[in-house]
């Protein structure tokens, strides 16, 4: 399923059937919403599996080849419940989960949905059938929305569990790696929303912003701050006390574009 970028840019919930519309999250939805269900529900989906299990290369390559992604391993009796545990809590199960991130994104209700053994969830009331193809589709549309990619720096170079030398040393650089980024947290929502003010060549109201979807305020954020710094450089330009002679200024309209989901490089 390609994704219409143009479309998604206004905000509209995009359709998937005649019943079932994927429903795109507002800046106010995500600031209100409770028990982490934003997060916990785009997690299943654009979760790959090597990046989950990263931190055990002694297994992780034996594990991607046995289950391609976490759609698989909810259809495993052992790694639905273990794995579902180890990202949601206890008690939770993968197949759960994606039945509740089923129901967040498409704004309809876990009981109508029927979990199938092969491999398939269907809703006959809502005449859908949500199998593989259909989860590798909506695990795109919410990387695309929500912006989502993995830290490819904690994820397992292939073969790593190929010899017991390759197996430390990235134990080792996992351990460091993984220190690292849990210091460099990213901003807040509400920090975001800040700079969104700041940058801003205009006031923007904070009920403007709450209305907005997040691929809307991430993409007016990121536009506003290529012109900010392009404004910047412009004064370093025109200035007599700086030698600009091999100073080239940045193309704004190459600068500023529609933030897009690497469909080639997805994993």
């Amino acid at each position: 399923m390609g994704i219409n970028y143009s479309y998604v840019i206004l905000g509209k919930d995009i359709p998937i059937n005649d019943k079932v519309t994927f429903h795109i999250p507002t800046i106010g939805e995500l600031a209100e919403a409770e028990n982490n269900d934003f997060s916990d529900c785009t997690r299943v989906f654009v979760t790959g599996v090597r990046e989950q299990f990263s931190g055990v290369p002694e297994q992780v390559d034996l594990i991607e080849e046995r289950f391609p992604s976490l759609w698989d391993m909810a259809f495993d009796d052992e790694m639905n419940d273990l794995v579902g545990e180890a990202m949601f809590g206890k008690g939770a199960t993968l197949l759960r989960q994606f039945l509740k991130a089923l129901s967040y994104w498409t704004r309809t209700k876990e009981e109508q949905y029927k979990i199938l053994s092969n491999k398939k969830i269907v809703s006959e009331e809502l005449d859908w059938i949500v199998d593989r193809e259909t989860y590798i589709d909506l695990s795109n549309l919410i990387k695309a929305v929500t912006l989502s990619k993995p830290n490819r720096d904690l994820i397992a170079p292939k073969g790593v569990g190929s010899n017991p030398r390759k197996i430390q040393m990235w134990k080792n650089t996992y351990k460091g790696r993984l220190q690292q980024a849990m210091k460099r947290k990213g901003a807040e929502l509400g920090d975001q929303i800040l700079q969104l003010e700041v940058f801003a060549p205009g006031y923007i109201s904070f009920a403007d912003i709450q209305g907005m979807t997040y691929y809307q305020f991430s993409n007016l954020l990121s536009a506003y701050t290529a012109k900010y710094s392009s404004e910047k450089q412009y004064q370093i330009y025109t200035s007599e006390k700086f030698d600009t002679k091999d100073m080239k200024m940045p193309d704004l309209n190459e600068e500023i574009k529609l933030i897009k989901f690497d469909e080639k490089n997805k994993d």
